[in-house]
């Protein structure tokens, strides 16, 4: 496993107790012959709890007017994989998880549900070591260095609606269309390539290892060009 002190850097969190650390980078496959011993299972069970927690007050916080239904929402789009795996993987979780020698021979610490539940059980082993702010500084900063913040993750997290829906609401604009470009790689993991235009003029293009993440990608690009557009047109 790598240097932990490297981890320890990017999440702004020094582990009293580094046992904790190291069961929450320990994948169930790890001891894969010998059942009884530790795996960061149970801690993912709890920062899922955590991680929950903390996004529903500070959305309580944020969007006073929002009703139960639209805060759930908000909530659920947060919590989704995609969202997780973007932060483990700007933590480059993949280099510190421990794993039997068939799952990384199979690239499985590259794998969206290891990546995400190495995340949350990250959160659960900091609530233990430190305390429910000790978390909760964790995952509002994740956030931010991620996606610019709460609201602007609301943005990105459904970029591909979010760009439907500014088309919708420009009355010269027309048309959107999402042309995967190029495929490549082995079945268990496979890369794409996808383009965004509007009225056949190319906004976006993104990479991603399914053809849904490549065009969220590639729309995250359009809606990040139009906004500047819109603004140095203002």
């Amino acid at each position: 496993m790598e240097n932990l002190e490297r981890l320890e850097n990017a999440i702004s969190y020094d582990f009293k107790d580094h046992n904790l650390l190291h069961l929450a980078l320990t994948h169930p496959s790890y001891n894969e012959h010998r059942t009884s011993l530790p795996q960061n299972q149970r801690l993912e069970f709890l920062g899922d709890s955590i991680l929950n927690l903390v996004l529903s007050e500070e959305l309580y916080k944020m969007f006073p007017g929002a009703d139960e239904g639209e805060l759930t929402q908000k909530r659920a789009s947060l919590v989704q994989g995609d969202t997780l795996t973007k932060i483990a993987e700007k933590l480059n979780l993949s280099e510190y998880i421990q794993m039997s020698k068939a799952e990384l021979a199979n690239h499985g610490h590259l794998r969206k549900s290891t990546l995400e539940d190495s995340f949350e059980a990250l959160l659960g082993a900091v609530y233990l070591d430190g305390g429910l702010e000790s978390a909760r500084n964790i995952i509002m900063l994740q956030i931010k260095d991620t996606f610019g913040g709460l609201d602007s993750a609301q943005i990105l997290i459904n970029a591909k609606g979010r760009l439907q829906e500014w088309i919708q609401e420009k009355p010269e604009f027309k048309k959107i269309k999402y042309v995967i470009t190029h495929e490549s790689g082995p079945a268990h993991n496979r890369s794409f390539r996808a383009e965004v235009s509007i009225d056949g003029k190319i906004v976006g293009h993104g990479n991603g290892d399914s053809k849904k993440s490549a065009e969220t990608k590639a729309a995250e690009m359009a809606l990040g060009f139009l906004v500047r557009n819109q603004r140095e047109a203002n």
